[in-house]
């Protein structure tokens, strides 16, 4: 059967501002044309695709599946216009990569960086995404690869996860602190302690959660929280407050000297790193050749890094279900 690609734009338009009216305006056609052009598709079809009523348009269960498919036509074209524009700059790519501000830190970076010195005229895309937009950008083709946390989430069908490396969590103060001297701490001898911490909109607080219910110790009630890591980062620059952070995502303060990490004694806990991708959707040549280097450099990262303190690493214990679920009830965020 032969479809007639306006035909499914409109239907996506209707379906994304919820009635022809909207759905006209934003195409810039009149709203008799558009509904003309559903009527001819219903016909070719033999089928209804839409439920016409005073509260605007309901896609019905044919409607809704050749929705779906019309969005991953939208990707391929808009996927397609961009290696045409590519191509006519004599570039290669693109790529496009989906991350968490845990992987943007250090991981993703010094891969793009030899990956460039391999292909000089490298076009791409790195985009700081929350992983309940990242499955579907993965399985519709938005984006070719995700860097992040692995082993937190349930299971997406269609996407398989492969895991790089691990960051333990570690005790974040300011050079200066009074704390800054120590080498190891509990998490017991900090009940007191000004914290910092993620909101609870936030995935990372989550498994944060997780670690205290391990270690037996409360959740801190002395806290200032925040949904932004810019942000936590700087109040314990500036501060007294402390928090717990994976290491990587310090990395440049601590070259700077403005931040010290502290080893925790009783968790152990380390988050895993991994690549996401959607397992029906074959990588460009491009694309596995930046799977190949990222590889490469959490290997040489796992060999430089000493193995956290015996403990459970969160996402691979029981008490993943508890957190991950909380997380998704939430509309967990990236941070």
């Amino acid at each position: 059967m032969e479809f007639d690609l306006k035909q499914l734009r409109n239907l996506l338009a209707i379906a994304r501002h919820g009635s022809f009216s909207r759905a006209a305006a934003a195409l810039k056609m009149s709203q008799p044309a558009l509904s003309n052009s559903i009527v001819q598709l219903e016909r070719r079809l033999h089928a209804r695709v839409l439920e016409r009523g005073r509260h605007g348009a309901q896609l019905t269960q044919l409607g809704q599946l050749l929705v779906r498919h019309a969005e991953l036509m939208e990707v391929g074209l808009e996927r397609a216009a961009e290696e045409i524009r590519t191509h006519e700059r004599a570039a290669v790519g693109p790529l496009l990569i989906g991350v968490t501000p845990i992987a943007a830190a250090q991981l993703v970076p010094r891969a793009l960086r030899l990956l460039r010195q391999e292909v000089p005229n490298l076009s791409a895309s790195v985009l700081e995404m929350a992983f309940a937009d990242a499955m579907p950008a993965l399985l519709k083709g938005q984006i070719d690869l995700m860097v992040g946390p692995v082993g937190v989430y349930a299971k997406v069908d269609g996407v398989e996860e492969e895991r790089l490396t691990t960051d333990p969590f570690t005790i974040i103060v300011r050079s200066g602190h009074p704390l800054h001297r120590r080498r190891s701490i509990s998490l017991r001898e900090l009940a007191d302690a000004a914290w910092v911490l993620p909101n609870d909109q936030s995935a990372f607080h989550h498994q944060l959660e997780a670690l205290f219910i391990v270690a037996g110790v409360p959740w801190p009630t002395n806290a200032i929280v925040t949904n932004s890591m810019v942000a936590l980062k700087s109040m314990v620059v500036h501060g007294d407050g402390i928090t717990i952070i994976p290491r990587q995502l310090v990395a440049l303060e601590r070259e700077a000297g403005l931040l010290h990490c502290i080893d925790l004694v009783e968790a152990g806990a380390a988050r895993a790193l991994g690549l996401s991708r959607a397992r029906d959707r074959k990588l460009s040549p491009l694309a596995q050749r930046f799977a190949e280097i990222i590889r490469t450099c959490a290997s040489e990262e796992r060999a430089r890094s000493r193995p956290p303190a015996k403990g459970r690493e969160l996402g691979n214990s029981h008490m993943r279900t508890k957190y991950s679920v909380r997380a998704r009830a939430n509309g967990s965020r990236h941070l």
